[in-house]
């Protein structure tokens, strides 16, 4: 070229820089293009979530309560009854009451159950489990914001009560008429006899009180002493129409049939609703071969409280011994349908003597 008379040119300078910042600017579009995407379907994928387990709390063991204790006078013999003869009738005795105070005893106090009767509840304590902590709130964000210091309070001395404004402090008084309940249902005589006592010492004019030691007396076997002890009960409240009934139960186990008669129909002029004071009177005009009466007093009995056990007991016995089959077989089963928890002992014999009678 430069022979035939052309000018030789000279070549261009390259642009270095400005192909570094247009490859780096290449680089920077191509992540963003793919960062953008897998944002995006990153977010629309649900996250995975993890159950905390649940705290392994154990529960609180119930307490087993008290066992009511036995009030039956009379407790048949656990063997079987010939398949001959007839069940054994069972007197009634009104336990001990369940009243929470004795400073103003009632008229009527109430009543636990009677041998074939229900159990009354007895006082349990139960031990309340540990709650729970409750979940904590997420603690607040902190801000930039600078807040003055403060100093802290002095802690609070020791406050001392004013016995002129709040008065003595007295400890609580014991349930003494609770606790003799207690041990009177376990079968502990000698700590609700203690118990019995410090509270006639408390009150001794108190009705309820003896006629609840009478009958915790009559349980051990001291009838003498719980003779003493109706009749004290008596004579501080005539009309107490259950020391009437415990009274003639404990003439009828002594073989004082008359003075029983008197006793519980003296409880019956009070109330004569009183289903224990009928059961008890039918079975001493059956003792004395009244066996007409001793029936009718059990069908009022009965029509008195149908679900009464001691009742259709002793119709069935009264009605097995005079060969009334059909009317000893009803109240024999009423009796299992209304007293065989209670009463697993005379339940076993009622079975067995259901059998003997070829009925089931």
């Amino acid at each position: 070229m430069a022979t035939l008379g052309y000018p030789r040119r000279e070549g261009r300078p390259r642009n270095t820089k400005g192909l570094i910042v247009l490859g780096s600017a290449a680089v920077v579009l191509g992540f963003i293009a793919i960062a953008l995407p897998v944002n995006y379907f990153a977010r629309k994928s649900p996250p995975s979530t993890v159950k905390p387990a649940p705290a392994n709390v154990p529960p609180a063991a119930a307490p087993s309560p008290p066992v009511a204790p036995q009030g039956a006078p009379a407790v048949p013999s656990a063997a079987s009854p010939p398949p001959a003869r007839p069940l054994t009738p069972a007197p009634f005795t009104a336990s001990a009451g369940s009243r929470a105070s004795v400073a103003t005893p009632s008229p009527e106090p109430a009543v636990s159950p009677v041998p074939t009767g229900s159990s009354a509840q007895s006082r349990t304590t139960q031990t309340p489990s540990m709650p729970r902590p409750a979940p904590q709130a997420p603690p607040a964000p902190r801000t930039t914001t600078a807040t003055p210091q403060r100093s802290p309070a002095p802690a609070p001395g020791p406050v001392t009560p004013s016995p002129a404004a709040n008065g003595p402090v007295t400890p609580p008084r014991a349930d003494h008429f609770g606790l003799a309940l207690y041990y009177h249902r376990v079968g502990d005589f000698p700590n609700a006899l203690a118990q019995y006592t410090l509270l006639l010492e408390q009150n001794e004019a108190s009705a309820e009180v003896h006629n609840n030691l009478g009958i915790l007396y009559q349980d051990h076997g001291d009838l003498e002493d719980a003779t003493q002890q109706f009749q004290r009960a008596l004579a501080l409240e005539p009309r107490y129409a259950k020391a009437h009934n415990n009274l003639g139960v404990v003439w009828m186990r002594g073989g004082r049939l008359e003075q029983a008669a008197a006793e519980l129909r003296m409880a019956l002029t009070i109330d004569a609703r009183s289903v224990e004071a009928l059961v008890n009177l039918a079975l001493v005009q059956q003792s004395s071969g009244r066996t007409a009466d001793a029936r009718d007093l059990l069908q009022r009995a009965v029509a008195l409280d149908p679900r009464h056990p001691g009742s259709h007991y002793n119709l069935a016995v009264v009605a097995d011994g005079s060969g009334d089959t059909p009317t000893a077989v009803e109240h024999y089963r009423a009796f299992l349908k209304f007293g065989a928890v209670t009463r697993p002992d005379l339940a076993a014999q009622v079975r067995a003597r259901l059998t003997a009678l070829g009925s089931t």
